[in-house]
This record gives structure tokens, sequence and C-alpha cells, in this order.
């Protein structure tokens, strides 16, 4: 078997809010062509147009080259080893960024292309799994405005309504004021009582005030019983994430901007986090979330994959998610978007807040070519 071509297409809605930190407002999916009729979906969870123009990039020198041009001719089984070349022959712009999200595409579409042809899921050829559901929390915003405690009554009362017994909240307006944060999630609380677990995603809100980020931690901690607090700090700041680790009961969580095994290695052993959540179509796709989740397991770490965007990255993190017994969560992005919901042909929704692991070949999933051609966008 051999690779004819690398087929790239970049989604997005007819209108873009630039200040909603929202993914599922565009797509960029790709396909892995070859020459025995089988296609791999794969899913780059950054900017489509940047994406696709790694992919198709020309060859500059040894290592600088597009992707496309790297692993035309070659057997898809060969997975690690063109993991390994693509990232060595994208060194010149690579190592982390925008790359290493192309490369997580295509590797996704190789290991579908791989279960394809075996006839297998992709957790069989991952080891087997561990089990046949997993349990899903909603995944939702803040509101912009942070005295808006209506729409936290309205996500939290419409997570009760689908049967999720987990909530996430984070970006918006989180952070700005104390008052209105601990206001926000007790209007949550107070809908979803005291057994429903409530997650907070800071959005790297407290860069610059380490301090300040335990004290609001502990305090929403003690006032409204917090889940995880994720992503306090940029990715680079380890020290940050090591000092809230070390001064607060609540388990911290991050590392969706983090990239490959190598980057997550420092986090976990500088950062010491307590959940870490690699994103397939960022952070190396299967063959390096894999060992992310080996590392963390070794560490006694939850693994607990990103995804807010397509159901190509939920039915991936599913898989993933089957293989690993240090999984315990799927995150499910709850956003009103054709991209989240309309993009696959089969059903992978949360029922009483689970979802089943596909057992069809490769990732399980087709791909509605209507909704492929009515929001695809043209360079």
């Amino acid at each position: 078997m051999e690779i004819t071509d690398v087929v790239v297409h970049t989604l997005s809605l007819p209108a873009v809010e630039s200040t909603k930190a929202d993914s599922s407002q565009d797509a960029c999916i790709v396909e892995v062509e070859t020459d025995e009729g089988i296609t791999g979906i794969g899913e780059a969870d950054s900017s489509p147009r940047v994406v696709e123009a790694i992919i198709d990039a020309p060859v500059s020198h040894d290592k600088s080259a597009g992707l496309r041009e790297i692993v035309l001719g070659r057997d898809p089984f060969d997975v690690e080893v063109l993991w390994n070349e693509m990232y060595d022959r994208t060194y010149f712009y690579g190592r982390k960024g925008a790359a290493i999200t192309a490369i997580s595409a295509v590797d996704m579409a190789l290991w579908d292309v791989i279960g394809k042809a075996t006839g297998r899921p992709l957790h069989q050829l991952l080891g087997g799994k561990h089990r046949d559901s997993v349990r899903a929390y909603a995944s939702t915003l803040f509101p912009d405005d942070p005295t808006d405690t209506d729409h936290m009554r309205r996500e939290a009362e419409e997570a009760l309504d689908e049967g999720f017994t987990a909530i996430k909240f984070g970006w918006g307006g989180f952070g700005r004021n104390r008052r209105n944060d601990l206001e926000l999630v007790g209007t949550a609380r107070s809908v979803l009582g005291d057994e429903f677990d409530i997650m907070v995603d800071a959005g790297m809100v407290w860069q610059e005030d380490v301090k300040g980020a335990i004290k609001r931690t502990n305090e929403l901690d003690r006032a409204h019983d917090i889940y995880w607090m994720e992503e306090p700090f940029y990715a680079d700041n380890l020290d940050g994430y090591r000092r809230l680790s070390e001064a607060t009961e609540t388990r911290v969580a991050g590392g969706e901007e983090e990239y490959t095994l190598y980057g997550f290695r420092e986090f976990v052993e500088r950062g010491r986090p307590d959940v870490v959540q690699p994103d397939v179509a960022r952070s190396g796709g299967i063959t390096h979330l894999q060992k992310i989740a080996s590392l963390a397991a070794e560490r006694g770490i939850p693994f607990v994959p990103h995804g807010y965007s397509t159901d190509v990255i939920v039915a991936a993190n599913l898989q993933l998610i089957a293989a690993n017994r240090n999984a315990p969560l799927l995150e499910y992005c709850v956003e009103d978007s054709p991209l989240r919901w309309d993009l696959v042909e089969e059903d992978l929704t949360a029922t009483d807040g689970y979802v089943e692991i596909p057992d069809r070949p490769g990732l399980g999933i087709t791909l509605n070519r209507d909704t492929l051609e009515e929001y695809r966008v043209e360079f």
C-alpha cells in the first residue's frame, strides 16, 4: 500500500467571532489517500490556512519540507517512521506550534488508514480497550460579560437536562474580578447541586500573577468545590504551574498548548500538573498522545485529552481513552456549530453523561461530504 495524496479541507462558518475562544468556528480536515482506495481522516486544530501551507509547501532543504512531499509514495503502516521523518524534515520551522498540528492531522489519518486496512478499531491497534464507554463533561464558555449569571444558569440547566454529571466553563469574562468569578461559579453550583462536578478553565488569565492565581483558586474551591483549575498560565510558565499545584488541594490541569512527548516530559517534571490535557489535533497525533498517556500513567496522573472542535477529534479521543486506563473523562464541546455536530455521519452523542467507544474500523467515522462542501473555503 502506498500514499498517493494528502488532501486538505479548509472549513469555516460564514461569520467568525475573533474574540470568542471557540475552535468550532472553523476546521482543518486532512485526508490521506492510498493506492488501495482506503482514505484516512485527520484534523489539525490550528489556523486552517497555515496548516494547509505546511502540508502543501515544496522542499526547501532537508530540514524544511512540506508534509505531502515527505509522505507521498510511502507505506502508511510505517506510521512511527513517518512521524519521525515529518518531525525531522520540518525542524527548521517546526518543533512546536503549527508544524506539529499539521503532523498531528496526517498522523491521525495514517492510523485511520491502518485501522480500515486491518478491519480493526484504533483502540485494538493501541492494545485493546479498558472501557466500553466514558463519562463525558459538557465543555462550554463563561459569558463575555462577567456579570451575566443568567448565562451560567442556562448552561447549567441544559447540562442537567442532557444527563451530564460534569461541566467545564472557560475563558470569556472569567478572571477579571473575584466577586464576579465567585458569583458566576456559584450560580452554576446552585443549579447543579453538590454532587455535580464543575471544572474551571482560566484561559491563561493569571500569567503575570501566580500568587493571585493561588488565592483565587483556593477561594473558588472553598466556596464552590471545583473539580480542577485548568490552564491558569501560559504553557511556558512551568514554575507557575508548579507553585500553584503545590499551594492548593485543587487539581491543576493543563497541556492543550504543549507539543509532543518532549514538551510534556518537561511539563510533567517541572510543572507538576495533576491532570494532563494533550490535544490529539495539536500535540502530536495518535503516535505521541499514546506516549504522553504512558508518561502520565507512570506518574499517576490522569490523561484527559483536550478537544474543542469537530467529531473527528471526539472520535480520536474516544479511541485513545479506551486504550488508556488512566483516562477517566471525555471533553465534550457543546457549542452550537454545524462543524461540531454535522461533519461526520456517525452518532457520537452523549447519553446520560456517557459516550460509547466506537468499534468500527479506524477512528470509526465517515465524513459528511455535504457539510464539507457547504463550509469549504477556497483561497
